[in-house]
This record gives C-alpha cells, structure tokens and sequence, in this order.
C-alpha cells in the first residue's frame, strides 16, 4: 500500500469455471517480504508444471547442474506445496501468480487511498465483475465457457496423428507416433496415464482421440467445475452497498476495541509504485 499508513493488502484469489481470476478474501497487514524469487526461473516453472514425477525428477536434475542453490533451496520445501505432480488434491491448472498479478493490477488505481475507501473501492470493482459475467453467462451457447473451450480445441489439434486401440469397453491405449510410446485412457473413471485427464479436469490429447474415434462428444468429459451451471453458481451472490453506519448496531465488545495504524518507518524520497521484479525475471522492452 502506498498510502500515508503502510501495509501490505493480502488477497485469496482462485479462478471461477472460466478459467478467470476469482477474489476470495482481503485483508490489510503489515509483513515483510524476505525472500524475491528464484534465478532459473524457466526451469523452476518446469519443474512445477510437470505431471508425471519422472518428468520432475529429470528437470530437478537440470536444475542441480545449472544452480546448486536454487536446487537446494527446492528442496527444502515440501513438493506438494508447489508442483503439479505431487499435489494431493484437485489443483487443475492454477500453477502460477498470474490470478494475484491480474488482481493486484487492477487494484492499483486504489492501493493510495485510506483502508475504508480501499474496501470500497473493492467493493464497486466486485460488483461490476459480477454483474458482466452474469450477463457474459446468460448470452453462453452450450455448457463450457469460452476460455475452457479453447484449451479443449488446442487439445484436440495436437490430438490429430494419435493411434487408438480398445483394451475394453471403456479403456483403450493411445499411442505417438513415431515412438510407439503409449498412454492408457479410462473414459469410465476419466483418467489417463499422461495424468493430464484427472489433474486439470479436462479431457486430454488422448482421451479426445479416443473420443474422436467413437464418435463421443469430447466435451462430455469436461469436470463440472469447468461448466456453465458451476460458473453461474461462484457470480450467483449479490454484493449489496454500505449501508449508513448510523443504522449499524455496533455489538459492544467491538466497540472496546482500538485499532492502531501498523509502527513503520517512513522512507526517504518519493514511494515507488511500480512492482518490483523477482530474482530471475527479465524487463523485455518492445519496440515498434
């Protein structure tokens, strides 16, 4: 916050059925930030973003070779607090802070202004995003939203070339060519052995070759959580205005409370409010 009181502006965020950033919970603290970011960015985004724990493994090993410390530091922190291949529960394709950079974007104009007028401006910004995807969702043609149809017709390009064979009536192995490497599709419990199918809630290259070839509707196997009904269901709340805090009754317990501004120290100079880069990121300037 670059305000008269400092504080760090804490945010929840996730992303609704349309692959869109979804505000979760705010709260104002004041923390330090100790540690910028890893060098090897590109590798260390690899390595989170691998499925399998044998393609893990492989890029850790690159990572060792190049950065010893930036392998060491990974090591110390539990796997299943930052990759894909040893999350335990249903992370789909949130792998990075591109949901809180979008967030903290368009909170920027506001992040000067005293906490109440912050909340509000929150607040405003909240119900107008509710409103137009409401209406985005009212005018939708079918049951998956746009974002989600689009990764489903990237999926079913790189699909194109895949040899399909039934092994029964719901599981069939689906192989590369050239390699002859093969993946095992279950349509039945909506898995394969890519572990694309299950993680991201959506039908991969393999399972839409399979239901290619037996004339199924790919879209069929989408996870409800990418659907319409699900989208529609997370904007379904009325976000409603303050209401005049003399009409507030304030329970007592509350009122015996004092807030304090947070103790720091203000700088020299003038506050910067430009985002600071991590370790590793690079400045690309374009030119036309």
């Amino acid at each position: 916050m670059f305000g008269k009181y400092k504080g760090v502006l804490l945010r929840a965020s996730g992303q609704d059925a349309n692959s869109r950033v979804f505000p979760i919970a705010f709260a104002v603290r004041n923390v330090n930030d100790k540690f910028k970011g890893l060098q090897q960015k590109a590798m260390v985004d690899r390595a989170g973003d691998a499925f399998r724990v044998s393609e893990f493994k492989e890029i850790m090993e690159l990572i060792k070779l190049t950065d010893w410390r930036c392998w060491d530091y990974l090591e110390k922190i539990d796997k299943k607090l930052w990759t894909r291949s040893h999350f335990e529960g249903e992370r789909f394709n949130v792998m990075t802070s591109n949901a809180a950079e979008s967030l903290n974007n368009a909170l920027l104009p506001a992040r000067d202004s005293p906490i109440m007028a912050l909340f509000e401006f929150i607040r405003r910004k909240l119900c107008t995003w509710y409103v137009s995807r409401r209406t985005e969702i009212s005018k939708m043609k079918g049951n998956v939203p746009d974002n989600i149809q689009k990764i489903l017709v990237e999926q079913l390009v790189m699909s194109t070339g895949l040899l399909v064979m039934p092994c029964s009536t719901w599981l069939f192995e689906v192989t590369h060519r050239p390699t002859n490497f093969g993946f095992t599709v279950d349509l039945d419990k909506r898995t394969c052995t890519c572990l694309e199918f299950q993680k991201l809630g959506l039908p991969c290259r393999h399972a839409i070759a399979v239901a290619s070839c037996h004339n199924m509707q790919y879209t069929m196997f989408v996870c409800k959580y990418h659907l319409k009904e699900t989208w529609a269901e997370t904007v379904r709340g009325i976000i409603l205005p303050v209401p005049d805090p003399k009409d507030v009754e304030v329970p007592a317990e509350i009122l015996t409370i004092d807030l304090y501004p947070p103790m720091t120290k203000r700088t020299k100079g003038r506050p910067g409010i430009k985002r600071k880069l991590s370790a590793g990121e690079i400045l690309v300037r374009l030119l036309c």
